[in-house]
């Protein structure tokens, strides 16, 4: 895992809460994250999720809480699937969507043994694919939903094998 200067990742915190729930800029950016959730996102949302989920992190830049993720399916000794990922607008393309994935695919290979990695990404989320591209995830399933507006969008798994 490439170490940024200032960045560091932790488990979340209630504290976290009021934060996390800020990145996300618009309804499209939650929708990306977390698509059942409502905006605005509220730390009560959150809670429900953290509480349903696994090892939900916070990346901080600083000690200021800038990214979050955590694994909505674990399967010991095969794979982890990572969901509600969000990076701060006023911290991307800084290397933290990578060092944040990178903190769950350890997380997952240390704690749950994985040896394999999904995610889904939306076919509007440009930017997230990319990433997920760039990490080595490859895509392996279309899944069809609509979006807030109710107009189709492509739902598209992907998968990193290590």
């Amino acid at each position: 895992m490439k170490t940024i200067e200032g960045l560091s990742y932790r488990t979340v915190e209630k504290s976290d809460f009021e934060k996390i729930c800020k990145l996300p800029q618009n309804e499209e950016e939650l929708f990306f994250m977390f698509p059942k959730a409502e905006y605005p996102f509220t730390p009560d949302q959150l809670e429900v999720t953290v509480n349903s989920r696994f090892d939900s992190i916070v990346v901080l830049k600083n000690g200021e809480a800038v990214g979050f993720a955590n694994f909505y399916e674990v399967k010991k000794n095969e794979y982890c699937s990572i969901g509600n990922v969000v990076v701060s607008a006023d911290f991307r393309n800084q290397g933290i969507g990578r060092y944040l994935i990178e903190a769950m695919e350890k997380t997952g290979i240390e704690k749950y043994h994985a040896s394999e990695f999904h995610l889904s990404c939306f076919n509007t989320n440009t930017n997230g694919l990319l990433l997920y591209s760039k990490l080595g995830y490859l895509p392996y399933e279309t899944e069809r939903r609509v979006d807030k507006k109710n107009d189709p969008v492509a739902l598209i798994k992907l998968r990193k094998v290590l």
